[in-house]
């Protein structure tokens, strides 16, 4: 990675040096959520507006609910030109970029968009305590002074709804209500946003959720719950690990739970660990195994084999719990 000289800048700075350029790369972060697709597909629109080829690149495959959005599904995993900057959208540190790292690390004018507060990695770095990353996006626009139309109004919701929780998380505050009147002003289609990634499930993924379900477990006298999905689970009911996401819910909505935990294998031996808590920072004990996130909201990857990597966490959680 090369030495660079990073520096903090303001939305309207940010702005400025995405308008400076006249080709942008976007990207997304892996295994991509609402949030980082819908400020990608949002700001691409925006910088269209005013004449800046843009593209968005991720090195997971866009799958699950988010192919119900057309622009998501033209999301490339191969960079095959040239770029003025490099945009890192809703990643907290390099290396949510994935493959993409290396590329990115290389290039000199990069610029980060981001909410979560991580690591500063790039040049240039406007990062806000907001609930998404999408309404840093809506904030450039409004320093552009551009009307935002209905396609983007609607993706910058998704991020704003899916990272609320449909403004449900304590992390919903005025701004984001506020925000969310003014996108339904300018066209969004809420409804389409809610019942993608809050009705609709398949009936293989009902199936999915029955058998995780059934295996729940509870530590510390009830204040922590876990579930785990292996990949046996998804490849014999054809699912793929975007369907696990809402999964962590089941286990913080007990009423007796402070931490609640989803583990799922995506790869042999490989884990990743969604982690949501009540009055306490989830954040910190992901921290010791390499990830982050926010202090009600966090996650990390963990390689092992599962009983080894629920016993892991379960002693990192009983340090603080």
């Amino acid at each position: 990675m090369k030495s660079i000289k990073k520096k903090t800048v303001t939305v309207s700075e940010a702005a400025q040096i995405l308008t400076s350029c006249k080709r942008v790369a976007l990207f997304a972060h892996k295994n991509p959520d609402g949030d980082t697709v819908g400020a990608c597909v949002g700001l691409k629109l925006i910088l269209q507006k005013i004449g800046v080829f843009a593209e968005i690149f991720c090195d997971s495959e866009i799958n699950g609910k988010l192919l119900r959005f057309e622009e998501a599904r033209a999301i490339k995993n191969k960079i095959d030109d040239k770029y003025d900057l490099m945009v890192a959208v809703d990643c907290g540190d390099l290396f949510r970029l994935g493959n993409f790292s290396g590329c990115y690390s290389d290039f000199d004018e990069t610029l980060t968009l981001d909410h979560h507060g991580g690591e500063y990695f790039s040049k240039y770095n406007c990062v806000k305590n907001y609930a998404s990353t999408c309404q840093i996006v809506f904030e450039v626009a409004d320093a552009l002074r551009l009307q935002i139309d209905e396609v983007s109004a609607t993706y910058l919701y998704m991020g704003l709804c899916t990272d609320t929780g449909n403004f449900a998380h304590n992390n919903t505050d005025y701004d984001s209500f506020s925000m969310a009147a003014q996108l339904f002003k300018y066209g969004a289609d809420i409804q389409k946003v809610y019942q993608v990634f809050f009705r609709d499930v398949t009936f293989a993924e009902i199936k999915l959720t029955a058998r995780v379900l059934s295996r729940v477990r509870s530590y510390y006298d009830n204040q922590m719950y876990l579930l785990y999905v292996t990949k046996s689970d998804l490849d014999e009911l054809g699912l793929d690990q975007s369907v696990t996401s809402g999964l962590v819910r089941y286990a913080i909505d007990i009423d007796t739970a402070k931490v609640g935990v989803c583990i799922v294998e995506y790869l042999p031996n490989t884990f990743k660990v969604s982690m949501r808590g009540k009055d306490f920072s989830v954040r910190n004990v992901c921290n010791e195994f390499g990830g982050g996130g926010h202090v009600l909201a966090a996650g990390c990857l963990i390689n092992g084999f599962l009983e080894d990597v629920i016993e892991k966490i379960v002693r990192a959680v009983g340090y603080s719990i």
